[in-house]
């Protein structure tokens, strides 16, 4: 009989993500290399990426990557994106061919702009315009689904097991200043293309471990702001609350951290500082919707940083560590240890406070 320590239990999915604080550009095959150690919290249903600062010479156009079941699929997709932009390239999204990697669909990038016309008749900023072209291929265009649609930043993901998923998409071909993985394990929902991680809107993404049971509360109050949630899992519902939060209320990063894993109300009490146990009652009190219960660990991309974030009560792992302009958040040290073996003041953040890590003012002129 094997005994405890013998038999390996993973709990749950695998993330991880490295950042330069420098803005200097690493190759994606740092990221799918820290994959490698947490190969058995994946079953090989799904895994992916997303970097950061990958596409320059593209930088001032949204990046649109989709999924497609037939030509005739993308040539109607195609006619519909011109309708709503100027498209400054189309292209294959490159791939190599292996083994491990099967039934691939169309895969397909964008490079947009939208139609200034269109703005001023809608009187819609840009990022709305395409948040709701995005809701519209996804929720009416069947067989098209966009997986990616930010500046200068991709997603790449399939079902497959991670360290496959990056060999597939060539991510040692690219270079971002930051970068995000998941390898999944999923329980409630199957393995298919569109439900691998990471979920992206515009320019946010987010890797996910774990399983919140608030997702039907959470879900019917983001569809009151034209949201539409199509694949049934819980991490879709984590970015749009994130982009709701963020770019549409305009909260902070901590601030919308203290949204979704905040604190009980009785450490709310407890704070002794009136400003910050008021800002506290208002968040709860406000948004109290997006609380995201059940066990989560979750690493959230943007423009120019990361925000690692576990459920308040810390029942997923997560390890932070760094060297010199880098910091390293993953599942697991072997995953740190695999992107940078000398890494330095390794620590496991508390539950529910976020851990925020930003490129240096200035250093992203470049982007």
């Amino acid at each position: 009989m094997k005994r405890e320590g013998q038999v390996r239990i993973p709990s749950g999915c695998a993330i991880a993500a490295v950042i330069s604080k420098d803005g200097n550009r690493m190759s994606g095959e740092i990221i799918y290399n820290a994959m490698k150690p947490m190969h058995d919290r994946s079953n090989g249903l799904g895994g992916g990426f997303a970097g950061y600062g990958i596409y320059p010479e593209h930088r001032d156009f949204y990046a649109l990557h989709l999924f497609f079941d037939s030509r005739a699929t993308r040539k109607d997709c195609e006619a519909f994106l011109k309708e709503r932009f100027e498209i400054v390239k189309s292209e294959l999204i490159p791939t190599r061919t292996i083994p491990a990697i099967t039934d691939a669909p169309i895969l397909w990038r964008y490079f947009v702009d939208p139609l200034k016309s269109l703005l001023a008749s809608r009187q819609v900023d840009e990022k709305e315009f395409v948040a709701e072209t995005v809701m519209k291929i996804n929720t009416e265009m069947h067989g098209a689904y966009v997986f990616s649609s930010g500046k200068n930043m991709g997603t790449f993901k399939a079902v497959g097991f991670p360290e496959d998923v990056g060999v597939f998409y060539r991510l040692e071909e690219y270079e971002g200043y930051s970068w995000t993985a998941h390898g999944r394990y999923p329980t409630n929902t199957p393995g298919w293309w569109g439900g691998a991680h990471p979920f992206s809107l515009l320019d946010w993404s987010v890797v996910h471990n774990g399983e919140i049971s608030s997702y039907d509360a959470n879900r019917r109050y983001l569809e009151m702001f034209g949201y539409q949630c199509n694949l049934q899992t819980d991490t879709e519902v984590i970015t749009y609350a994130m982009d709701y939060l963020l770019r549409v209320q305009g909260l902070t990063l901590g601030e919308a951290a203290s949204v979704i894993a905040a604190p009980f109300w009785s450490t709310i009490a407890a704070k002794t500082d009136a400003a910050d146990k008021e800002k506290h009652i208002f968040l709860r009190t406000v948004f109290p919707s997006l609380l995201i219960t059940g066990p989560f660990s979750i690493v959230l991309g943007f423009r120019g940083g990361l925000m690692a974030l576990n459920d308040r009560l810390k029942l997923r792992s997560m390890v932070v560590g760094e060297k010199d302009d880098k910091v390293f958040i993953a599942s697991e040290e072997a995953a740190i240890r695999a992107m940078e073996p000398d890494a330095e003041n390794l620590w496991s953040p508390a539950g529910g406070e976020p851990v925020i890590v930003k490129v240096k003012d200035g250093a992203l002129q470049w982007v």
